[in-house]
């Protein structure tokens, strides 16, 4: 194969400019960190990331072109990640733990994400992270505990 054709192979061959991320890009390999080890830092998402990104992505403090704005000190990567992640912890699916610099799966109030951290199971054929497991079973623990704190109460 001549080797003006061939990219790395974790692009593979005959494949001339890797596209530009996007939100929906990044989100899936946040997820499948999530689902091995219940938490993700930043820099782990970025090296999985960063083979597959295009010259522009990866480029610090320049004009990115694509979203109309500066990126002064960071790479459109990074940017793209702080987003997605912002946008986890918004909704509940993430808690950011400050003292292992860690971004750590939620289950949420009363269980809500659970649907969403199942179905993400499903589709990848994944198993549930064991802090995951351990606050259900705590939770189903605690429920047990008064219902049988009421029982004894009322006999």
């Amino acid at each position: 194969m001549d080797q003006k054709h061939y990219l790395s192979g974790a692009v593979g061959p005959f494949i001339d400019e890797r596209p530009l991320l996007t939100h929906a890009n990044i989100k899936p390999y946040v997820i499948a960190i999530l689902l091995h080890r219940g938490g993700v830092t930043f820099g782990e998402i970025l090296a999985c990331l960063t083979p597959h990104c295009a010259k522009v992505d990866l480029e610090v403090g320049t004009w990115d072109g694509v979203e109309n704005y500066q990126i002064e000190d960071h790479s459109r990567l990074e940017v793209l990640v702080e987003e997605v992640l912002g946008e986890m912890v918004s909704v509940g699916i993430l808690r950011y733990n400050e003292e292992q610099d860690l971004w750590v799966l939620s289950v949420g109030e009363n269980r809500k994400n659970l649907p969403k951290i199942i179905n993400w199971v499903s589709a990848l054929g994944a198993q549930l992270p064991h802090h995951v497991l351990l606050d259900m079973s705590q939770d189903e623990i605690t429920r047990t505990q008064k219902a049988n704190a009421k029982n004894r109460i009322s006999a």
